[in-house]
């Protein structure tokens, strides 16, 4: 993992939090039913987008770069066509079925028949985000991350524009034939439909701009040589293909499966039951994004420290990516602790902040599920660590074991309705993360150091939480939601961070991968702690 990829890594983490900010915005136009019409279409046209063109960027990015590196510039021009066509051929038939079987997945597999439109018309972003995933593979294959990075943002900026335009104009449609048909769930399908439509017309602008780009680096680069002769026919480049991206996308499409199976596990995809439906949007739309945002965040700060694993592993510097190994850990471990137990503790301003209208449904996901923001984060460390190794099938063997967890654990306790899906993703993230850390542990050949990485932030949350249960009660009556949250997370931050220097937690070379590392170390010093 180089410069580039990390700095493409952490343009992506950005472009998540601009995609989790946009579906929290876009949901407060369409409502907790609404965000459940689209949250369902959204996920079956994930699924076959993740099966079809999942990992093509980076696998077809790996091929090219290997033949360029060779100087086989003709296989890569065959590379580049060949992967085209066949990942074209596999979109448009992805595009057809989901459009043909749309009414069927609705209607028969999850019982919403709101949702049936709004699937037919996220169909054509199936063969879009597959020509976009072929396009970043060609600029990874010339050794450049940007453009893809470039193109996550900006596939964010224009689905929030289109989606606010053209969920407001069918918003409006669907009022009227709402009022026609004396039918309210009219309202939110055709919100949802519009959002739909400003998804597909975001990925075709996305295609156009890489495709732009692409033209630019052709013309303004150095050729391609075509002396020579191709030794690869076009059958052999999508068999490579094929081969060295399966591992991923499964992954990707075990990932996705636990959104899929929410739906159907708990039993509340019925039309019949309104407030089923709401809460899905509600678990969805609010708990899901909330967390979302802090495990991207969490993410970004973390990703210079993988870098330095792999450049003290080039140096062979073992020691050193080693201790690295740790400190990232340990940055993972401090900034999730600190985030879960703000939200736990602070569930009920945030609920009010979020969803006054089902905020105490709201605030009991949160005190239950806030966990996974520290799980996940550091699933995500392992994994990008032992993908980075090319422990590729022990990452597919720890995510396959979580997804059995979380069917197991949202079945046995069904009985919770909605807040089954938030244990059972607590529980699936923290089998996840302890699969990949003892693999993670193994291949660095270090021991686990339970002390300063786990027991002594734990320790800290705790006067962390109860500043926040004194602000609670000091000035929510007095202040409102919003304030109380920004005093909560300063005096609970500047108290948890005081308790890790004054017990020695942060050792000074963490402080340069910290943000906020350089007053970290000013504080120390006059605490006199380095």
């Amino acid at each position: 993992m180089n410069q580039a990829e990390i700095k493409r890594r952490q343009t992506e983490a950005f472009a998540d939090i601009l995609s989790l900010v946009t579906i929290y915005v876009l949901g407060r136009l369409l409502g907790n039913t609404g965000i459940t019409y689209v949250a369902v279409a959204a996920e079956v046209c994930a699924f076959f987008c993740i099966a079809i063109d999942g990992s093509v960027s980076d696998a077809l990015g790996r091929l090219l770069r290997g033949r360029k590196n060779k100087g086989q510039h003709k296989n890569m021009a065959r590379m580049r066509a060949g992967s085209m066509i066949f990942q074209m051929i596999l979109g448009l038939a992805g595009s057809l079925a989901l459009l043909l079987f749309a009414q069927r997945i609705g209607e028969k597999i999850f019982r919403i028949r709101y949702c049936s439109l709004i699937i037919m018309a996220f169909s054509p972003l199936v063969l879009l985000r597959t020509v976009a995933s072929v396009l970043s593979g060609y600029f990874q294959g010339e050794g450049s991350e940007l453009p893809r990075a470039f193109a996550g943002i900006f596939r964010q900026i224009f689905l929030f524009g289109f989606g606010l335009l053209f969920g407001n104009i069918l918003q409006k449609y669907g009022e009227k034939v709402s009022g026609l048909l004396q039918q309210e769930n009219f309202v939110p399908m055709y919100s949802g439909l519009g959002i739909a439509l400003a998804a597909v017309l975001a990925e075709l602008l996305v295609v156009f701009l890489l495709l732009f780009l692409y033209k630019i680096s052709r013309r303004s680069g150095k050729r391609d040589r075509q002396e020579g002769y191709a030794t690869e026919s076009y059958w052999d480049c999508i068999r490579h293909l094929c081969a060295g991206r399966w591992p991923q996308f499964i992954i990707g499409l075990l990932v996705c499966l636990p959104l899929v199976l929410g739906v159907l596990l708990t039993g509340k995809a019925d039309a019949a039951d309104p407030q089923a439906i709401a809460e899905y949007g509600l678990y969805a739309g609010k708990y899901l994004v909330f967390c979302g945002v802090f495990v991207s965040l969490i993410s970004i700060c973390v990703l210079p420290v993988t870098g330095k694993i792999f450049l003290h592993f080039r140096r062979n510097e073992n020691r050193f990516a080693k201790t690295a190994f740790q400190c990232g850990v340990h940055i993972c471990m401090v900034y999730g602790i600190f985030f879960s137990v703000y939200v736990a503790f602070m569930g009920a301003r945030i609920a009010g902040l979020l969803c006054p209208d089902n905020g105490e449904l709201m605030a009991k996901m949160l005190a239950g599920g806030s966990s996974v923001i520290a799980f996940v984060s550091l699933s995500l460390y392992f994994a990008r660590l032992l993908q980075a190794a090319g422990k590729k099938y022990i990452i597919l063997g720890a995510v396959g074991g979580s997804v059995v967890i979380y069917v197991i654990t949202v079945m046995v306790m069904s009985r919770a309705g909605i807040l089954a899906l938030v244990y059972g993703g607590m529980t699936a993230s923290f089998v996840l993360c302890l699969i990949l850390g003892i693999f993670s542990y193994q291949h660095m050949w270090v021991q686990a150091d339970w002390l300063g990485a786990l027991l002594v932030p734990l320790g800290a949350g705790v006067p962390a939480g109860l500043v926040c249960l004194l602000v609670n009660l000091l000035f929510a009556s007095l202040l409102g939601d919003l304030p109380t949250l920004l005093i909560a997370l300063v005096l609970s931050g500047a108290v948890y961070c005081g308790t890790l220097l004054l017990l020695r937690n942060i050792k000074e070379h963490e402080l340069e991968s910290i943000y906020g590392g350089r007053f970290l170390g000013i504080l120390g010093q006059k605490l006199r702690v380095y």
